[in-house]
């Protein structure tokens, strides 16, 4: 499936929009609510639609860089997330928000960085789809190891994994299978741009009023939040060019290891839980977005250097 190339920046706008509206008319947020858990499913299901007929049939291709993606996003990631938030954080509610996000696969934003010349969208691509199958374990697994007691019914997590990253999977290949998605494609764009304003609209008014009394666990969160993505892409690129690793690749490691899906993990918070422990996916998503763009202007610089050498 093609990309459009202006839909990097289209998400840009969209989620300062989001931000600004969830801020200024958080008046919204009821029916928001409402709609998140179906937009969500909707963004999952066209994002998935970029990966070719027959991409999950083949599994043996897939296996190293499946293991890859989710060794760097949840045994390096997820692990730093949770391990910090065990000794530093002290409300209940910002605890529980920041193991769902160590929970969540990496996100979906790291495919509008596949069409740059550094990337070997190949290899992100495998990483990627490892990482979300593995989610349909691990998800599961961490909220049995850390809130099966704070859920009154733990199997609704079960049930949501099922429909946020399970449903959108077998729709997506469905849409290729009968060659629908050639007909969400003239609409995706739009598509994805109303459901992405309400993902975050929804997130950023429910936690408008707590994030405007700053305490000192939103402090550590947004510094968690810092070294998970800016730090750890410091070191993830030290350690490849010690070792003498391609651009390419040393890219994919550092995609894999410092994004998460934010928006997947509010929108859980939400349905499952409240206000409070949506908050923390908000501030992840803040640095999620001017890490992106950050890397986005990085790549575009070195790809116009190489072309005037």
């Amino acid at each position: 499936m093609a990309f459009s190339a202006n839909l990097f920046y289209r998400s840009n706008l969209i989620f300062l929009l989001a931000l600004i509206c969830g801020i200024t008319l958080p008046q919204g947020f009821l029916i928001g609510r409402m709609l998140i858990f179906p937009a969500l499913i909707i963004i999952l299901t066209i994002t998935l639609l970029r990966f070719p007929r027959g991409f999950f049939r083949r599994p043996g291709p897939l296996l190293s860089a499946s293991i890859r993606g989710n060794i760097m996003n949840y045994l390096v990631l997820g692990n730093f997330i949770i391990l910090t938030s065990i000794f530093l954080i002290q409300k209940q509610e910002f605890w529980i928000g920041m193991v769902l996000i160590a929970a969540m696969p990496p996100s979906l934003d790291i495919i509008l960085l596949g069409n740059l010349s550094h990337i070997e969208k190949k290899s992100v691509f495998t990483s990627l789809a490892g990482a979300y199958l593995g989610a349909l374990l691990i998800i599961p697994l961490i909220g049995l190891g850390f809130l099966k007691y704070i859920i009154p019914n733990y199997w609704n997590i079960i049930v949501i994994v099922l429909g946020l990253i399970l449903l959108p999977l077998i729709l997506s290949r469905l849409a290729i299978d009968k060659e629908w998605d050639k007909i969400i494609e003239q609409y995706e764009e739009t598509i994805i741009d109303y459901c992405f304003f309400i993902v975050f609209y929804t997130i950023t008014a429910s936690g408008r009023n707590i994030f405007m009394h700053w305490s000192s666990d939103l402090f550590v969160i947004a510094l968690i939040a810092f070294v998970s993505t800016f730090f750890f892409a410091f070191t993830i690129r030290k350690i490849g060019l010690y070792f003498h690793s391609n651009e390419s690749k040393i890219t994919s490691f550092l995609l894999m290891g410092t994004m998460k899906d934010c928006g997947l993990a509010g929108g859980i918070a939400l349905i499952l839980f409240g206000r409070e422990v949506a908050l923390p996916s908000l501030i992840f998503a803040v640095f999620t977005f001017i890490h992106i763009n950050w890397l986005k202007y990085k790549l575009n610089l070195t790809n116009w250097k190489g072309d005037l050498l």
